[in-house]
């Protein structure tokens, strides 16, 4: 049996990640398990599957990429392996889409591949899955654990997209300029170029957005608002005249290889996330080559799509920084800024700090353009807020017109958007507009 006391934390850890996303990614799930099982009992485990030196192996590689970042004398619990442990995870997802023959047994059980769909779709707890992993991470070798070392975790959930965009419906906006704090992909900044499905009940429904087919639908509960009286101009979103996002680690969104690193950070038994995933990337790329046919002289007949454009900003210290080269210099249309998903990393004090230097600059930029300005945070709670569910992210809309300011909660929502609880906040946010 393992002694090390440094080894069986780390397995402690995995195994909390493990029951985390158990009901999210079975798959992922799985693979969590197994190496929790296999660092409780390297050489009992791989005699079990015939090779106890290639399991010792892949557990010290394990350890060793576990505790890198460990810093002497502070222990924060599971969290401190969950970014490597992330990474993992998507270098071997990335191994997978690629169809790397060392992993070709894995992919049956990945329904984000041809082979993990249909009738030789295979389940992670099924009998072979211990022997075809262990196949697999052997093949791969060091080279998995090196890439893995490299490798940046990069948010992937186009979905939050409705975040912006479903206020700015309320409120009618018709142009905006637009900034993403703590985006990657920077995909969300295209939301108004999906579509997006609000259904509190089978009847009443809000359907917003640009595209024709059914792409997000979020279930939703609590206050049903007055649905009627949105022109169908006003459910399509404003025209979008800039869309800039920015993030510590800067990603080129455009080139294959980002794409694949992209997918790969997608769960592996998540394929429809991949599909919109791939649906957002083909947007991003219709706007760049409008953008280089534009830059030629020739014409188009499809509506200008403005590109995204990602700039790096350190948060929270750059905030008003990162803002004053966001925005353009002589605007003409308000500007809508959100983040989702972002401060939940930063400590209370730093949360703090983000929040006043975002006001700050609202109120001074408002006063001085007299134009509004939106700021939309879509966050998991913090002390003195009590989420209807775990890990659910509070919805706040704070608009800034010249001296006057407003905050308005909207609700509750899963930080997937799969589901929904709104109180009379939509009602209040579209009152201003009715009575602008």
């Amino acid at each position: 049996m393992l002694r090390d006391p440094a080894w069986e934390r780390h397995r402690s850890s995995l195994a909390a990640q493990a029951g985390f996303v158990r009901s999210y990614s079975p798959v992922t799930a799985a693979l969590l398990e197994q190496a929790v099982t296999w660092l409780a009992d390297p050489e009992g485990r791989g005699r079990e599957l015939g090779d106890p030196g290639a399991v010792r192996e892949i557990c010290e590689r394990l350890v060793a990429l576990l505790t890198e970042d460990d810093i002497e004398g502070i222990d924060t619990g599971w969290i401190d392996d969950l970014q490597p442990a992330l990474r993992l995870n998507a270098a071997l997802h990335w191994y997978v889409l690629g169809n790397d023959p060392r992993v070709v047994e894995l992919r049956p059980y990945f329904a984000t591949v041809a082979e993990g769909q249909g009738p030789t779709a295979r389940k992670p707890n099924d009998d072979e899955f211990p022997q075809r992993l262990l196949n697999a991470v052997k093949a791969l070798g060091a080279e998995l654990f090196e890439r893995t070392r490299n490798w940046q975790v990069v948010a992937n959930e186009t979905s939050r997209g409705i975040a912006w965009l479903l206020p700015a419906v309320l409120v009618s906006a018709e142009a905006v300029h637009l900034v993403e704090l703590g985006c990657s992909a920077g995909l969300n900044l295209y939301a108004e170029q999906r579509r997006y499905d609000l259904a509190w009940t089978a009847s009443k429904r809000l359907r917003i957005g640009r595209a024709d087919d059914d792409e997000f639908l979020t279930v939703c509960g609590g206050v049903i608002p007055h649905l009627e009286g949105f022109t169908q101009a006003e459910l399509r979103g404003p025209e979008v005249l800039s869309r800039v996002g920015g993030d510590t680690r800067r990603g080129q969104l455009d080139g294959a290889e980002f794409d694949g690193r992209l997918e790969a950070c997608i769960w592996g038994n998540q394929r429809r996330r991949l599909d919109l995933l791939r649906q957002g990337m083909a947007i991003h790329r219709r706007a760049i080559e409008q953008a280089v046919q534009q830059s030629l002289g020739a014409s188009t007949s499809d509506e200008l799509l403005l590109p995204a454009k990602i700039q790096p900003v350190e948060l929270p210290s750059d905030v008003s920084e990162f803002l004053a080269t966001a925005v353009p210099t002589h605007p003409k249309v308000p500007v809508i800024a959100y983040n989702t998903c972002v401060t939940a990393y930063f400590s209370d004090v730093d949360q703090r700090a983000y929040a006043r230097d975002m006001r700050s600059f609202a109120r001074t930029w408002s006063l001085q353009h007299k134009l509004p300005w939106m700021w939309v945070r879509f966050e998991p709670a913090r002390a003195g807020k009590d989420a209807p569910h775990p890990g659910w992210c509070l919805w706040v809309v704070e608009l800034f017109s010249g001296s006057k300011h407003k905050s308005i909660e909207l609700g509750w929502a899963h930080p997937h958007l799969i589901r929904a609880e709104f109180g009379p906040g939509l009602a209040e946010l579209r009152d201003l507009r009715d009575r602008r």
